[in-house]
């Protein structure tokens, strides 16, 4: 009983941290400045890895939470090289972190656990 409270504890917190930090990715490339074809391209890929990093934060929190946890972890990576620690990126990284660790607390019979 309380691992499954703890599991989705986990599962809710791994979903805000890749949220805000997703969405914080996304509106910093948006806004950041730079015309020149190497910086639109590489806003670009950070705005496409801000959007993933919320698709991955939605998977932690109701699909395949190992998988959402890879997936954000992954993201929180190359943002972390990209952006050089910037506090979005951390947040994507401990989303990651949270959504393996969470899977890792799951009981094995549990496929796809409800709300």
């Amino acid at each position: 009983m309380v691992r499954r409270l703890f599991v989705k504890l986990l599962g809710i917190v791994g979903f805000l941290l890749a949220l805000v930090g997703g969405a914080l990715i996304g509106y910093s490339a948006l806004v950041s400045g730079g015309l020149s074809p190497f910086s639109i391209v590489l806003r670009l890929f950070e705005a496409v890895l801000g959007l993933g990093a919320i698709i991955a934060g939605i998977m932690i929190y109701t699909g395949p939470m190992r998988f959402g946890g890879i997936l954000a972890a992954l993201a929180g990576i190359l943002l972390l090289i990209i952006t050089a620690f910037a506090l979005p990126a951390l947040l994507v990284f401990a989303a990651g972190v949270i959504g393996i660790v969470g899977a890792t607390i799951k009981p094995a019979w549990w496929k796809f656990w409800k709300r």
